[in-house]
């Protein structure tokens, strides 16, 4: 019932939220962050929120035991509170079981290992343990929607570019498409080739070991085909104000997803300040529809869903 429901999200809250914060704001302070620092930052963390006391985020502080503190508590946050709860407590859906964090894990793991070994083949650092420390964070912290950084990304190699573009557009747990929406969409696709071979067959997708009901597939299906379709419509409407190609595809999939860097005039050491009124406006917009999954927005302008 209700009342359960909201003890149990309560006590979530307090145990997962509550405990991350107070473990990476004491973590930050040995790192040698202020306290008033060390408690923002974790905030912004914690809550993948990204502001950062320092202009220049947390390249500010030029410290790797910071960066690697961040880099992990930024990637935990993208999981679900509750599957993190449910692995302190000794249940059995945790993470280690779930699909999904697996996953997220995994993409993140192979994301950041692609983006350091790109940077190290183009000469961008003068090592690959620089580029690892610098790549892996890069990746994290867009797909986490956290948005702080440790150098410019803009000027990277398009191959980094676009992963991070991807995992801008993909986030975690929460933001953007997400990850589950993502593992779902791989699961039907491969359904529906089995299915061509094998017409006859009844190939049922599975998420989690949960057999997924068809309306449910076919809901995430149509969230990614709006979401794209967004994301390309404000791509165009960005550009008729005269930005370029890279600037106005990646400020809209940072702000549908909530990431808060993209490249070009919006990269990660950039920010919106010089851009007109009306872009700013329109990324408005699209922060409420990423944020809200489009349709919880869409709701309000629709009488028919009002009853």
């Amino acid at each position: 019932n209700f009342r359960y429901r909201t003890q149990k999200i309560l006590q979530i809250l307090l145990v997962v939220y509550v405990g991350l914060t107070l473990v990476e704001t004491v973590l930050l302070r040995m790192a040698g962050m202020s306290w008033f620092e060390a408690v923002c930052n974790s905030f912004s963390t914690i809550a993948t929120g990204g502001f950062c006391t320092r202009n220049a985020s947390i390249a500010a502080y030029g410290s790797l035991w910071i960066e690697m503190i961040v880099v992990f508590f930024m990637a935990v946050s993208g999981l679900h509170f509750g599957l993190i709860f449910a692995t302190l407590t000794g249940k059995s859906n945790n993470i280690f079981r779930s699909e999904t964090s697996r996953y997220y894990v995994l993409s993140l793991l192979l994301g950041g290992l692609i983006v350091s070994v790109s940077l190290w083949a183009s000469d961008m650092y003068p090592t690959f343990a620089s580029s690892m420390r610098y790549g892996f964070f890069q990746v994290v912290s867009v797909s986490s929607t956290t948005g702080f950084a440790t150098a410019d990304s803009s000027v990277w190699t398009p191959l980094a570019i676009m992963v991070l573009t991807l995992f801008t557009m993909q986030c975690a747990c929460a933001g953007g498409i997400k990850c589950d929406r993502v593992l779902l969409a791989f699961k039907t696709i491969r359904a529906m080739m089995i299915r061509r071979q094998h017409p006859n067959a009844v190939i049922r997708v599975k998420l989690n070991g949960v057999i997924q009901e068809q309306s449910v597939v076919d809901m995430a299906m149509l969230f990614i085909v709006f979401y794209l379709m967004l994301l390309a419509l404000g791509t165009i409407v960005v550009a008729a104000f005269g930005m370029d190609l890279e600037t106005s595809f990646s400020m809209t999939a940072s702000c549908m997803a909530n990431a808060g860097t993209g490249f070009g005039k919006a990269g990660s050491m950039s920010n919106y300040h010089d851009f007109p009124g009306a872009i700013k406006y329109i990324c408005t917009v699209f922060m409420l529809l990423g944020r809200l999954e489009i349709f919880g927005l869409l709701q309000l302008f629709v009488t028919n869903w009002w009853k």
